[in-house]
C-alpha cells in the first residue's frame, strides 16, 4: 500500500463486526484479545514500525517479558480475520514518508515524535515511514456491508489526537466507540496530545466522554450511535 492510497479489504463472510487497533507494538495484544473473544470479529491493525510488523506477523513470535500480554496467535494470523496495515496515522498524508523514532527493545514506545522522557529508554534509530490519515486508510472499506466501526482504539505515542483529526467526517459518521491515549508529555512537541484537547475535539465531533469498566484511557461514545452502543462490547488491554 502506498501512503496515498487505501488498501482493499478481503473480509470473510462470517465476520459481522469490525474494530480498528492503531498501535500494535511487537505483539498486538489488543487484537489478540478481541479476536479470541469474538469469532465473528474482523480487526484492522495499524503499525508503522517495520520491526514490530515483522514480529506480529511471525508465527514464532513470543512474549518478551512475563508481564506482557499474549502475542497474536498463528490461528488469528491465518484465519483471515486480521489485516495489518504498515503505516503511521496522522492528520495529513505525506507520500515521501516522515521521521519515525524507534526505541531500543521497543515494546510500544516508538513514535512519530522524538522522545524526551528518559523512562522510554534510549532511541535505537530514526527511520522514514509512510504517513496517511484514517480517512484515507478506510476509503475503500465496504460500508455497504458494515455501516459502522464498533471500536477505534488509538495508542500512537503522542499522535493520538492527530489520528483522530485525520479521521475527518469519518469519525462522527462511522465510529461508535473511541479510546485514545493522552501521552504527549513524553515526546517533544506532542504536548497537544492531552486529555483536555482530546476531550474537546471528540465533543466537537458529537462524542461524549464515558467511564467504561473495560478501558483505562479516555473513552468516548458517539451520540449518533447510542442505541447501537448498548449492544457492543469493548475492551482495552
Amino acid at each position: 500500500m502506498s501512503s496515498s492510497t487505501s488498501p482493499e479489504f478481503a473480509i470473510p463472510d462470517r465476520c459481522k463486526r469490525v474494530k480498528v487497533d492503531v498501535g500494535l507494538s511487537y505483539n498486538a495484544p489488543q487484537t489478540q484479545s478481541w479476536l479470541s473473544a469474538d469469532p465473528d470479529l474482523y480487526v484492522i491493525g495499524v503499525e508503522p514500525n517495520p520491526e514490530a510488523v515483522q514480529a506480529v506477523l511471525s508465527p514464532t513470535n513470543k512474549k518478551r517479558a512475563p508481564f506482557h500480554d499474549d502475542v497474536l496467535s498463528p490461528e488469528h494470523l491465518k484465519g483471515g480475520r486480521f489485516q495489518l496495515v504498515q503505516a503511521a496515522l496522522g492528520n495529513r498524508v505525506d507520500s515521501k514518508g516522515v521521521p519515525f523514532y524507534v526505541m531500543s527493545k521497543d515494546c510500544g514506545t516508538s513514535s512519530l515524535y522524538a522522545p524526551q522522557d528518559p523512562t522510554l529508554g534510549p532511541m535505537a534509530k530514526q527511520i522514514q515511514v509512510p504517513l496517511i490519515t484514517l480517512a484515507v486508510l478506510l476509503k475503500n472499506f465496504p460500508w455497504d456491508r458494515f455501516p459502522y466501526i464498533e471500536y477505534l482504539k488509538v495508542d500512537a505515542q503522542g499522535s493520538d489526537l492527530d489520528v483522530l483529526i485525520g479521521a475527518g467526517a469519518l469519525l462522527q459518521e462511522r465510529v461508535v466507540f473511541v479510546t485514545a491515549e493522552p501521552g504527549g508529555t513524553q515526546y517533544y512537541k506532542a504536548g497537544h496530545c492531552n486529555v483536555n484537547n482530546i476531550a474537546a475535539y471528540m465533543q466537537s465531533q458529537g462524542f461524549q466522554m464515558i467511564n467504561h469498566p473495560c478501558t483505562t484511557d479516555p473513552t468516548f461514545v458517539n451520540r449518533r450511535f447510542i442505541a447501537q452502543a448498548q449492544k457492543i462490547q469493548i475492551s482495552q488491554v
